[in-house]
Formats: C-alpha cells, sequence, structure tokens
C-alpha cells in the first residue's frame, strides 16, 4: 500500500513537471516563431519599399520627386541631405567603410536593391536555422519517456529532515556532528522523535541517560625497535603453481582485468563534463581553422557567433551534488593501517569484540544501524553540507561506534577525548624491543580501559607478547586467535560487566528536576543535549510545559524558545547555528 501511494506521488509529481515543461515549450516555441515572423515580414516591407524608390532607374521616378536620383523630394543624382556626409563613409551612411558598412565588409556588388535583399534572406536563415538548432538541442536533451517515470521525478525527503541529516553525517564519518544533529533532532523535532526518545538507556558508568556511549582508541608506542612485528593471524597457503608465489586470479583480479578490456567510452569523463561537451560542439559547429559553418569569425561578427545565443549558463551543484565530491568515508583507512601496522591480530580481536556489542545495542541504539550508504543524501540542505565541510576536526572513525584519538601519550589522548567528548577510552601501550641484532622485535601491548571524565584507570589486560605467544605457539599449538582471546577474556569481562547500558529505570519528578538542575549548573547554555534530556522528560510527563519551556529560557534565550514555538525553518536554523558556533569555537561535541 505503501509502495502504491508512493508511485502515485511521483506519478502526480512527474505530471506536474511535465506540464510546467510543456508550458515552457510552447512560450519559447511561440517567442522564437513571433521573432522569426518579425524578421520575415520587415524583410519584406523593406524589400518593398526599396523597390519601388528604385523603379525610378528604368521606369521614371514616383510622383513629386525629381528624375535620376530616385530619392523622394531630391533633384539630381544626389542623396537627401545627411546621407554620405557621415564621417569615413562614401555614400553608404555606416561610419568606418565604403560600401555595405559592416566591420570588415569590402561592399556589395550590384545594384542596393540586390545587397539589401541577399541580407535580408541571411538574417531570415539566420533565424530560421536558430530555431532548428534550438528544437533539436531542446529535444535531445529532454527524456520525454522519463518524465511519465516515477523514478525520475525531483527527490523529495521523507522522514524528519535532522534525523536524516544525522544519519547522513554519520555515513559520512562525521560522528560528533551526527550526534549533534540526532540531539537537534529529539529537541526541533519533538513530534516525530518519540521512537528516539523511546530508545533511551541508562549507563551506571556514566551516572545518566545514554542514547549512545561514546568510545575512543588510543595508544602509544616506545621501545628502540622500528618494525612493530605484531602477531598476526596465519595466512592461507598459496595454492598457485610451484615456485610462482600466486595463486589462482580471484573476483577482483578478475573484474579489473575485465574493466581494462572493456574500454571506458567516456574518456574518464563524469556524465555532466560529456553532456556540456557534447552542447558546447553542437553550438559552435566550428571548423579547424576556427571559423563558424557560414564562413565568419561568428554571426554579425561579434566573437563566438551563434554559439553564444544558445550557450547554456554552467549549473551551481545543488546539495546533493556537492555531498558527493566530497572525499569522505564512514571510517578511516588510516586509522585502521597505523593500529594494525602496531598491534595486527590484538586490534583485530577487539574489533570484533565491539562490533559485536555495538551491534547488539549494548552501548545505546542511537545510529547503531547506520552504514556508509545509509540515509538521505541527494535532499540535503545546503546549510547541512556546510557543517559538513566544517567538521574536519571530528576524530575519525576506527569502526562505527569507536573513534579513533591517534597515537601519543595517554595523558595526551586524554585530553583529546574531552574536546571531543568521548566518555569512554581503550587505550593501548605498545613495547618494542629488539631481539638478536634488530632483525627481531618483541612486541609486547596491554589494553586499559579509561573513564574521560574523571581521568580513572577502569581496569587492565594481561600483557599480550609475541615472544610468549611464539613459544607458547610451539609447545602447546596454540592459535594467535586464542592465545589473545586468553590474554584478553579479563578485559572484555571488565567492559561487559561496567560499561554495558541496560534500561531507563523509572523515574520521578524530582529525579528529573533534579537532573536538569545539575546540567544547568554544570554549564548547559544552548546545549543540544541537555535540551534532549529536558525533552526525554517532558515525554515522559515529568515536566510540565511551563518547566520546559522555563528551561529552553534559560538555555538558549529567544532562540531557546523558538526551538519550541517556531516554524520548521526557524527551528532547523537555530539547530544549524548553535552546532556551527560550536565548531567555531573549537568545541565539536559539548
Amino acid at each position: 500500500m505503501q509502495k502504491d501511494l508512493r508511485t502515485s506521488s511521483h506519478a502526480a509529481v512527474s505530471l506536474k513537471w511535465w506540464s510546467l515543461l510543456k508550458g515552457s515549450f510552447q512560450c519559447t516555441f511561440g517567442a522564437l516563431i513571433l521573432v522569426g515572423s518579425a524578421a520575415v515580414a520587415d524583410a519584406q516591407t523593406s524589400e518593398e519599399q526599396i523597390r519601388q524608390a528604385y523603379e525610378g532607374s528604368s521606369g521614371g521616378p514616383p510622383a513629386g520627386s525629381s528624375s535620376g536620383g530616385g530619392y523622394p523630394g531630391g533633384s539630381g543624382s544626389g542623396p537627401p541631405t545627411g546621407y554620405g556626409s557621415q564621417p569615413g563613409s562614401s555614400g553608404s551612411g555606416y561610419p568606418g567603410g565604403s560600401g555595405s558598412g559592416y566591420p570588415g565588409g569590402s561592399g556589395y556588388s550590384g545594384s542596393s536593391y540586390g545587397n539589401t535583399r541577399s541580407r535580408r534572406g541571411s538574417d531570415t536563415n539566420v533565424m530560421r536555422e536558430m530555431l532548428q538548432q534550438f528544437v533539436v538541442k531542446a529535444a535531445e536533451s529532454t527524456n520525454i519517456a522519463s518524465l511519465a517515470d516515477p523514478e525520475s521525478a525531483p527527490p523529495i525527503a521523507s522522514g524528519p529532515v535532522l534525523l536524516n541529516e544525522a544519519t547522513v553525517a554519520y555515513a559520512k564519518g562525521a560522528s560528533s556532528l551526527a550526534r549533534q544533529l540526532y540531539f537537534g533532532h529529539m529537541v526541533a523535532e519533538f513530534e516525530n522523535a518519540q521512537g528516539q526518545l523511546s530508545a533511551v538507556k541508562y549507563s551506571k558508568i556514566l551516572k545518566r541517560p545514554v542514547w549512545q556511549i561514546r568510545w575512543g582508541i588510543s595508544m602509544a608506542v616506545r621501545g628502540d625497535a622500528t618494525d612493530p612485528q605484531p602477531i598476526k593471524e596465519t595466512a592461507p597457503r598459496s595454492t598457485g603453481g610451484p615456485g610462482d608465489g600466486m595463486g589462482p586470479p580471484d573476483a577482483a583480479m578478475m573484474a579489473e582485468y575485465a574493466g581494462g578490456m572493456m574500454e571506458d567510452q567516456s574518456g574518464g569523463y563524469s556524465e555532466d563534463e560529456m553532456r556540456a561537451q557534447m552542447e558546447m560542439e553542437m553550438g559552435n559547429m566550428s571548423s579547424p581553422d576556427g571559423m563558424d559553418m557560414y564562413g565568419g569569425d561568428g554571426m554579425y561578427g561579434q566573437p563566438g557567433g551563434r554559439a553564444n545565443a544558445l550557450a547554456v549558463a554552467p549549473k551551481a551543484p545543488t546539495p546533493g551534488e556537492r555531498l558527493e565530491q566530497m572525499e569522505r568515508s564512514m571510517t578511516s583507512d588510516e586509522a585502521a593501517k597505523e593500529l594494525e601496522d602496531n598491534l595486527g591480530a590484538v586490534v583485530a580481536y577487539l574489533g570484533e569484540q565491539f562490533d559485536q556489542r555495538y551491534a547488539e545495542g549494548s552501548f545505546g541504539q542511537a545510529l547503531t544501524d547506520v552504514t556508509g550508504e545509509a540515509g538521505q543524501p541527494d535532499v540535503v540542505s545546503g546549510e547541512f553540507v556546510d557543517l559538513l565541510e566544517g567538521a574536519d576536526s571530528d576524530p575519525p572513525l576506527w569502526r562505527p561506534g569507536i573513534v579513533y584519538l591517534g597515537r601519543g601519550h595517554a595523558d595526551e589522548n586524554l585530553a583529546a577525548a574531552k574536546r571531543a567528548g568521548i566518555d569512554l577510552v581503550i587505550h593501548i601501550d605498545v613495547l618494542l624491543k629488539p631481539l638478536r641484532g634488530g632483525d627481531y622485535t618483541q612486541n609486547i601491548s596491554r589494553c586499559r580501559l579509561i573513564h574521560v571524565a574523571t581521568g580513572k584507570s577502569l581496569g587492565a589486560s594481561g600483557s599480550i607478547d609475541s615472544l610468549e605467544f611464539k613459544q607458547q605457539s610451539r609447545t602447546k599449538g596454540l592459535g594467535s586467535r586464542e592465545y589473545i582471546e586468553e590474554q584478553l577474556s579479563n578485559f572484555v569481562g571488565i567492559i561487559d560487566r561496567q560499561t554495558v547500558a541496560s534500561d531507563l529505570p523509572q523515574l520521578t519528578p524530582a529525579v528529573a528536576t533534579n537532573r536538569i538542575g545539575t546540567l544547568l549548573a554544570s554549564g548547559g547554555s544552548r546545549n543540544l543535549q541537555t535540551l534532549a534530556e529536558v525533552r526525554l522528560f517532558q515525554q515522559q510527563g515529568l515536566l510540565n510545559e511551563d518547566q520546559v519551556m522555563q528551561v529552553f529560557d534559560i538555555v538558549g534565550g529567544d532562540e531557546g524558545l523558538q526551538l519550541l514555538f517556531g516554524t520548521e525553518d526557524e527551528k532547523l536554523s537555530v539547530v544549524r547555528k548553535w552546532i556551527s558556533d560550536q565548531y567555531a569555537g573549537g568545541n565539536s561535541d559539548s
């Protein structure tokens, strides 16, 4: 049923666009026909006047004129007063030349009547050819069949605007921006955010409601060895021929080979670039020597000639096109590589354990279903794209739900985590010891769980030693995964016991009031997270409308009240402005 309604909606939009396009064509064709008719009528009128004027050359002058010249009221063979007396002319009446008076011209041979007739005929041909060229271009650039296709209708946003923008931002790796937009959705799109508000959890380690605990990972590397040589997963044995070191071609190699065999007809151009090139070639119709098809540098001696009359002004990119041009992905390949180069199978195991709990909603449910292709990127606003372009300060995502804070001392990474609004950090210390003159490296790593707000360590893992693993691999036959799992089992247990979120307990109005008071006392000015909690308590009936309005006024003043009572555009504008101001102030997530 929803598909039928959506198809009907698209069909209605397509019909509307067809009506507008049809009217536009009719108006354009009508205007061109009128212009062409006027040119023809003008040419016919001029020809008749000249014919009458020059009949005197063979059959006598018109009445009231002297014989010889053919000009009414004149005598002798000369033209009326003023003709031929302009500077630089000789009989033509046009400055700068004798004869035709057109720039670069040397005059026409034969009678004046013949000259005018030829010129008027040329103008009429020009108008006819311009009309034909326009019709051809309009027909080629319009896919009439697509107008009746529901899928070809302009994209229409479905669902709340800010929720879609939060989803797209997360899919583009801007996790801090996505979080603020998610809060903004619950604040400004309250009526459409009941599902998101109800998805709230409670974190006992953070002692507050959470929609998603924010995680970070960092590492510090020290020691004299330069090659980390971490523990690695056992690679599959090659199945290639003896001594060739290569296995059978995989699907990716075959696809690359097939792609190389099939020549790219686009020549590396995008669809828009190809369309622009075609339009330019249709408009110019130039010969190799730069002359247009009419034998001149352009119509009426102007550069570019007739091509300029039909030139298409470059179209400004839409927000969706700007977004598509941005080179952003959900997770960072650089972050993954740096961690893997130093930690190998250790960080791979940690990632698997985190991914499992994140997907299950153990740390909250907000945005857990977002992938790199999620959202409706073709309907985002220009203001959102501006925000995303300014979100370069967001730490990159190592994996969905956990950002990479970089390589450095634990204290430095902790400070970066506070600036980014991170709640918990997995910090890994790596010690590299050279062995046998530096040919081998003993890689020893140890994980710690840190509560960012207090800086307190919540627990640590045992040492994961590459040399110890090699010994146990030989003596006990342990694989790398079994060894790492054994060393990290206690650390993973700490995460499960202390960080997994639970259902929000039943609250009372007194608890809600105390919580809001704590947030306001800690500096909740223009804070979307604070107002999101206010909306949560409002949804649960723990705050009345007067209390809600009072808190919004305290937090945001007039703009805060706009978030309650303003139009949709005003609410969206306030949310984006607050987020933009946070980035401008160097605090992307407060």
